[in-house]
């Protein structure tokens, strides 16, 4: 049966905005069981859309969140990956695991976050001309932690930049993975296709967690098809 999938969490840029009445709804969008990720949270220094200091306190907040509720945490990070790692290893990396969402950088900056178990998802950047050293990182990496997305509907990859990014453009940026991984053609490539996907039902297709059911979770999935985990809504 299709399933819809879920992150819910206060962006670095809305994080002057974080409220006790946000973090109550944030509680009951997490609570659902569709939900599998606390996120796109973290840090982005190039807009500065929220004073810096209220995006690391929404930050820590929302780490204590990925804790408690044992969901993986999705990083939005900007101009700000050495701060975030320190405030990740200050405050824990989350037994749900870690993403870095949209990853663009060279394999010193991501090396760190790998050794804490970390995963990096790879959009359309990874395609890019000068792209050089984001490709070379995904090299590197451990096949087990690769994930692709969109960032729909900016990074639209080579060959369609230019053009709104959609969900279908994925097949772009999964082609030149594979082509960095040396998996070019044949069955090596669709071996890396699968073991990519893999990672993603890993990380974010897992069964509600048991906070989740302990707070509301358990009558939602025994609403069965017509309910949250069918596709009637």
């Amino acid at each position: 049966m299709p399933r819809v999938r879920i992150a819910a969490g206060c962006h670095p840029h809305n994080a002057k905005h974080y409220d006790d009445a946000l973090e109550a709804e944030l509680y009951r969008l997490l609570a659902d069981p569709r939900t599998c990720a606390v996120g796109e949270v973290g840090l982005d220094y190039h807009y500065d859309f929220s004073p810096r200091a209220d995006q690391i306190a929404v930050f820590r907040r929302q780490i204590a969140l990925a804790h408690e509720t044992r969901l993986p945490l999705v990083l939005h990070l900007r101009e700000a990956h050495e701060e975030a790692y320190r405030i990740m290893t200050e405050e824990g990396f989350p037994e749900g695991g870690v993403l870095l969402h949209c990853f663009n950088l060279d394999w010193d900056t991501l090396a760190p976050w790998l050794d804490k178990g970390c995963y990096a998802a790879f959009g359309g950047s990874l395609t890019f001309k000068k792209s050089d050293d984001t490709r070379e990182a995904a090299r590197r990496m451990p096949l087990g932690r690769i994930l692709t997305e969109t960032d729909a509907p900016y990074m639209t990859p080579e060959p369609m930049r230019g053009m709104e990014c959609g969900p279908d453009h994925v097949i772009f940026t999964a082609e030149r993975l594979a082509e960095v991984r040396g998996c070019e053609t044949g069955p090596a490539k669709l071996e890396f296709l699968a073991d990519i996907y893999r990672n993603a039902l890993d990380l974010l297709n897992r069964e509600p967690t048991a906070w989740q059911l302990e707070h509301g979770g358990a009558a939602q999935v025994a609403a069965g098809p017509s309910g949250p985990w069918g596709t009637s809504q």
